[in-house]
């Protein structure tokens, strides 16, 4: 039960990269710059979520 949050953040990490898609190809310039800082943000946050999922700690000295 601790990792319910999971598919949640992979879904809005999908949903981000098909909106961040959207705004550079419909031309929005403002829409596209915010969408891929948030994207980056997500997208590192959902790597990370599933490296804990998989038990992989990548920065372990």
């Amino acid at each position: 039960m601790e990792y319910f949050m999971v598919p949640f953040l992979v879904l809005s990490s999908i949903l981000a990269v098909m909106g961040t898609m959207y705004n550079k190809k419909s031309g929005n310039k403002p829409g596209f710059l915010l969408s891929v800082v948030f994207t980056v943000c997500l997208v590192g946050v959902t790597g990370l979520s599933l490296l804990d999922l998989f038990g992989v700690y990548p920065f372990n000295a």
